[in-house]
């Protein structure tokens, strides 16, 4: 298996555009519509979008921001880095798109109905006893990590299985899987976009 990068840079910016490369052939020649951001408090935010089948990673947030994904810089190792670990070198298939990657090949109608989606989407993640929070925020708003509109709480491996495409979110949340609290609607409309 490939080293798992510890550091958020390097995990934005080398490892995971080195694991988009199995996805390629299925993207070749599309460019997204915006971008995604991936950001990690008080290391820093990386943008990323697919241009002719490529993807482009630079610092910092555009306004074509789709949806932007946020992490303590606690919880980096335990939900991006253990995660990749446990995906191992596991093949990821076009239909099993990690988030980051559906969210890069929507089409500008569903681009624009995913940035009007108000609120923040906090996945809770129990890691045998420790808790780790990730944030889906659509569009340009202030992410709210710590106090979302919405929660959806699950087991790290189900969350896992999600981000592979081994499990759908609505199958999780019908299996008992996820819990949901808060306002259902956001994470409801985030679904119908992406799903």
């Amino acid at each position: 298996m490939t080293d798992v990068p510890d550091s958020p840079k390097e995990f934005f910016t080398q490892f995971l555009p080195s694991r988009f490369e199995a996805l390629k052939a299925g993207l070749a020649g599309k460019s997204s519509s915006g971008s995604m951001v991936f950001r990690v408090q008080g290391a820093g935010e990386w943008s990323m979008r697919l241009k002719d089948g490529e993807i482009e990673v630079s610092e910092g947030m555009h306004d074509d921001v789709i949806i932007q994904v946020t992490v303590s810089s606690e919880d980096f190792k335990p939900i991006f880095v253990q995660g990749a670990i446990m995906q191992g070198d596991a093949e990821i298939k076009p239909e099993q798109q990690v988030l980051a990657f559906k969210a890069l090949t929507v089409d500008a109608e569903r681009v624009k109905l995913v940035q009007n989606i108000a609120g923040t989407v906090a996945f809770v993640v129990d890691a045998g006893g420790a808790t780790h929070r990730l944030a889906i925020t659509p569009g340009k708003a202030e992410p709210k990590i710590d106090a979302p509109d919405c929660r959806l709480e699950c087991k790290m491996s189900d969350f896992m299985d999600m981000q592979t495409g081994k499990q759908n979110p609505m199958q999780l949340a019908m299996g008992g899987k996820i819990k949901i609290v808060g306002n259902a609607q956001i994470p409801m409309a985030l679904s119908g976009v992406f799903l």
